[in-house]
């Protein structure tokens, strides 16, 4: 097994992704990034929230929206790469920490070049019909709406990814593994990611 690897999680909205991320952390006994640890991390960094917020996983009209709301600090920041560059050092600062999932974030991306670490991608996805019963377990919504709601946060995570990468969000071509929870179970699929990461 590899010393130093990275497990990048890209998942659809309610496919249990953040969850296996979980698991997965558990069971390896490594560390775990999901958006509230990553904030963390860029505050111990002295990166200001609102900076943090621009790499959150929104669309693209979301950046514009910021930059007319606050010009001045924004749109600063957008031009003068403050926005990316505080992304790839919270990103980095947590994989020199030692092997860890990331969720989401386009780590993946992030770190693909930098040989210290091996990177292992992986994309969850799953049925509409088990993301809309997983998500209505918490949340009250009518069923449409729900639909309605996890088809644009879907589309706002492709969005993101795809904003500064190559429209590859989801595409099985993308990443090293792609599951599906409607398909295989969550240890399952934590079983075939660590039997991988043991082969390295």
């Amino acid at each position: 097994m590899k010393d130093h690897y990275i497990i990048a999680i890209g998942r659809q909205f309610a496919s249990g992704g953040r969850e296996i991320g979980h698991m997965l952390a558990d069971r390896l006994g490594i560390g775990f990034y999901d958006s509230e640890a990553l904030r963390s991390e860029a505050k111990t960094l002295g990166i200001e929230d609102g900076i943090f917020d621009l790499f959150d996983e929104k669309p693209t009209r979301s950046f514009l929206f910021s930059v007319v709301m606050d010009p001045y600090a924004i749109d600063s920041a957008v031009n003068s790469g403050k926005v990316i560059e505080a992304q790839r050092k919270v990103i980095q600062a947590a994989a020199d920490k030692g092997p860890c999932i990331i969720v989401g974030r386009r780590a993946d991306k992030i770190l693909e070049d930098n040989k210290a670490e091996t990177v292992i991608s992986v994309f969850i996805a799953a049925d509409i019909e088990d993301r809309m019963a997983r998500f209505l377990e918490r949340e009250d919504m009518p069923e449409k709406q729900a639909k309605r709601f996890i088809e644009r946060k879907d589309k706002e995570r492709a969005s993101y990814y795809n904003y500064f990468f190559d429209g590859k969000w989801g595409r099985a071509d993308n990443y090293t593994m792609c599951f599906s929870t409607s398909r295989m179970s969550k240890d399952k699929i934590c079983d075939i990611i660590i039997d991988y990461i043991e082969s390295l």
